[in-house]
């Protein structure tokens, strides 16, 4: 029962682990992209009630609102889960 147990939490602890390392890439990606000329940054991930945010740009008005984007032209493109998904399958 105890060897169950273990490998439970080993398992919840390595899982903890990768989703840090990935989120910790994906930031680190996001602030290499942002340096590029033209291209601002905006990221939210919520990890069980965690926040991290990161923005490009060190202003209020940074980043828009969905109802700002929503009036932008072009018009802004939206992805989904479902769009990458299919690419796996």
């Amino acid at each position: 029962m105890a060897a169950t147990k273990n490998h439970q939490v080993l398992k919840n602890k390595r899982k903890r682990e990768g989703v840090s390392r990935k989120t910790k890439t994906l930031l680190n990606k996001s602030y290499k992209l942002g340096k590029l000329p033209g291209i601002d940054i905006a990221l939210t991930i919520c990890n069980r009630g965690q926040y991290y945010m990161y923005k490009s740009i060190d202003r209020e008005s940074f980043p828009p609102t969905m109802a700002e984007i929503k009036m932008s032209y072009p018009l802004p493109k939206v992805f989904l889960p479902r769009d990458f998904e299919k690419d796996e399958n």
